[in-house]
């Protein structure tokens, strides 16, 4: 099954080189250029332009390659307003946002409203608490990570309803990814992070909720195309970066990390809600 493309247009990394961000933008605040714990970012690959869920903003800023504020959307009032945003993902040019109300908002890349996806409950297009999602590029599917319900529900790219799976494994999953063999979980079990192939069916699960020696508290994580592994550690304030042999290569020090991304050039984009509230490129 194919994955997401983006994911097979990244560059290798020398993560032993990310010591220090060359980019550091933004200072907690409620103007344009203020971020107030920003939850979630992704980059559109056809632009470089970076999208971030400014949680306490209630809205979705978005800035250009090299960190500079271009525009906002989302808080306005009325249809698709959106309320403390967390996870969002881009597949060609429409953006999903997930949100503390229980809901997905389905928005174009220029921040035009689309349409609400979902409601609170437990059924078939319900949410307790949706957090990370991705697209898969090859057929639209939506994969959403509905957290307090312990599962991944797939919606179709039509954003109906699929199939849902995890509830026998998952405590609480966070993120999700994909790759050509599995779909990626991370979860706050221990292990933290789980394998599933194309059939739904678990694999394996890997990667110790460890403090100081692999991940604790993760947040949200990427993959890259050799299948390195960057998660981010909350409350351990650091990104944790694996190899494809699953070996912690290499750490980078961050004050409370939430989300991380990897661009074309092989920057690594992180936001954090420590200290002042940053996005920041290494």
């Amino acid at each position: 099954m194919a994955t997401a493309s983006p994911l097979e247009r990244i560059f290798s990394v020398d993560y032993k080189s990310k010591i220090q961000p060359i980019v550091s933008v933004c200072k907690r605040g409620r103007g344009l250029e203020n971020l107030y714990r920003p939850q979630g970012v992704t980059i559109d690959n056809s632009t470089g332009d970076i999208y971030v869920a400014d949680y306490l903003n209630n809205c979705v800023k978005v800035f250009d390659c090299n960190g500079k504020i271009m525009y906002k959307f989302g808080d306005e009032e009325g249809e698709g307003k959106m309320y403390h945003p967390n996870g969002l993902a881009i597949c060609r040019d429409r953006i999903i946002i997930s949100q503390i109300s229980d809901c997905i908002l389905n928005y174009q890349v220029n921040g035009k409203f689309i349409s609400i996806i979902g409601k609170p409950g437990k059924g078939e297009l319900e949410f307790d608490d949706p957090l990370g999602l991705t697209f898969n590029e090859s057929n639209g599917e939506v994969y959403i990570c509905d957290s307090n319900n312990n599962r991944i529900q797939i919606l179709s790219k039509e954003l109906t309803f699929r199939t849902q799976f995890g509830q026998d494994n998952l405590e609480s999953p966070l993120d999700v990814k994909l790759t050509k063999e599995f779909i990626y979980i991370l979860d706050l079990s221990n292990p933290c992070l789980h394998l599933y192939n194309y059939n739904l069916i678990l694999h394996k699960s890997i990667i110790s909720r460890v403090y100081k020696l692999q991940v604790y508290i993760p947040y949200f994580f990427f993959i890259n195309n050799s299948n390195n592994i960057l998660i981010t550690g909350f409350s351990s304030h650091s990104i944790s970066i694996f190899n494809s042999q699953l070996e912690l290569i290499h750490k980078i020090s961050l004050t409370n990390p939430t989300d991380i991304t990897v661009d074309n050039r092989g920057r690594v984009i992180v936001v954090c809600i420590g200290g002042l509230h940053c996005l920041n490129i290494f």
